[in-house]
């Protein structure tokens, strides 16, 4: 799906690199996309896929995570794969980390919200409100993921995959059948149980089931590790292939019936598929259009494609190679948006401002950290251009292995 730039190919983003690209850009516009579709009544989400499809920026965020995992254990852990279990254990702490840190800065705002306005919004429609009334009730439930209040879902499902990668990795490394099956057997499972996880108070219950979203997750970590299957190859650039997903996607904008949302015209022929795509359970009906609208995009926007040189395709790609804290803090910027709108009003002008404004805000940080980061490694000790220039290539990797892909979620 997404191949490693090669070597006489121009790279297309700032700071040379090896790794494909695109895997950063689209990660970036997921963020931005989730920071608009979370942003309460934001006009902006028409922008984002959320309208016009059965999927969203969820099935992309979750999907590339597992495509970037994937590149990246079988560049590091492939030829001692006991490994992936530390690394994975120590990547699943830093992100618990990350989200008691957003929700420690999220309530702090609404409290302070609070006393400046005097309105308790900011606590009641982010649910912080239990937590400062009963405090050593909740305190526990927040530290063992049982207490998610809303926004703060992402993070703890990506800790329980993480962990999950790390475990069959050790057991399955590249064999990407082997995860493929895995992901069907346990999505069944769960379909057919309804087992899920219940968050604080228990008849809560997480918004992506990790037992179903594993699926989507395993799904990129599969792409990722069988796209240079000759077949596969073949399977994405059949004529009939392209067809069917261009189906899927007109299929799917006629199910979403954006005209029956903006209140233009009620009529929805294909209710019954949004009726059945369940978001909380990783449908397969949103799976299956997310990857028709990937395979498409894919197609449109070639490793070559200039694009990725243009002001908002570095902003994206440089938010995407951060996004860890990128995601944090646009999930922060949302829940701001809820103070924001309640004291200027939800006026069309009002929500543009605010979500151009922080997406400004998140596209400015990224280019800062890119150059502390280019500043930092070209800073004393660095090697020299010269020495880089005579030290030895690194070894090509295995043909039916994928080349190192962009970070896992940092």
């Amino acid at each position: 799906m997404f191949q490693r730039q090669a070597a006489a190919t121009p790279p297309a983003a700032p700071g040379a690199s090896a790794r494909d690209w695109r895997i950063d850009f689209w990660r970036g516009l997921a963020i931005v996309f989730i920071f608009w579709n979370h942003s309460v009544d934001n006009v902006m989400s028409w922008f984002t896929t959320k309208n016009f499809g059965v999927s969203d920026s969820a099935e992309l965020f979750v999907f590339l995570s597992g495509f970037a995992m994937a590149g990246m254990f079988s560049a590091k852990f492939l030829t001692r794969p006991v490994m992936a279990m530390p690394y994975a254990v120590s990547r699943a702490f830093t992100l618990y980390l990350h989200h008691l840190s957003a929700f420690v800065v999220i309530a702090t705002l609404a409290v302070l919200y609070r006393g400046y306005a005097g309105s308790s919004v900011m606590e009641r429609d982010l649910f912080i409100r239990p937590f400062l009334i009963a405090t050593e009730t909740v305190l526990p439930k927040l530290a063992t993921l049982a207490y998610l209040p809303p926004l703060l879902d992402i993070l703890p499902l990506y800790i329980l995959l993480t962990l999950l990668v790390g475990v069959l990795f050790f057991a399955f490394r590249a064999q990407w059948r082997l995860y493929a099956v895995f992901a069907v057997v346990v999505w069944l499972f769960a379909e057919v149980t309804g087992v899920t996880l219940s968050s604080y108070p228990d008849t809560r219950l997480w918004t992506f089931n990790p037992f179903a979203w594993q699926a989507v997750f395993l799904a990129g970590f599969v792409v990722c590790l069988a796209r240079d299957e000759p077949w596969l190859r073949r399977v994405v650039s059949a004529p009939a292939t392209v067809a069917l997903s261009i189906t899927i996607l007109i299929i799917g904008f006629i199910a979403a019936a954006p005209w029956a949302t903006l209140g233009l015209l009620e009529w929805r022929p294909l209710r019954i598929i949004t009726d059945y795509a369940s978001k909380a359970n990783a449908s397969p009906i949103r799976l299956a259009h997310f990857l028709a609208m990937a395979h498409i995009a894919t197609l449109l926007l070639k490793q070559s494609n200039p694009f990725g040189k243009t002001l908002i395709g570095r902003s994206m790609i440089l938010i995407g190679r951060r996004s860890l804290p990128m995601f944090v803090i646009s999930t922060v910027f949302a829940a701001m948006s809820h103070g924001v709108f309640d004291w200027f009003g939800k006026s069309v002008p009002v929500q543009a401002a605010y979500s151009l404004g922080m997406a400004a805000i998140l596209v400015g940080l990224a280019f800062v950290a890119d150059a502390l980061g280019r500043a930092s490694r070209g800073g004393p000790g660095a090697p020299s251009t010269a020495s880089r220039d005579k030290a030895p290539r690194p070894a090509k990797p295995a043909p039916m292995l994928p080349a190192p892909a962009a970070p896992e979620f940092r």
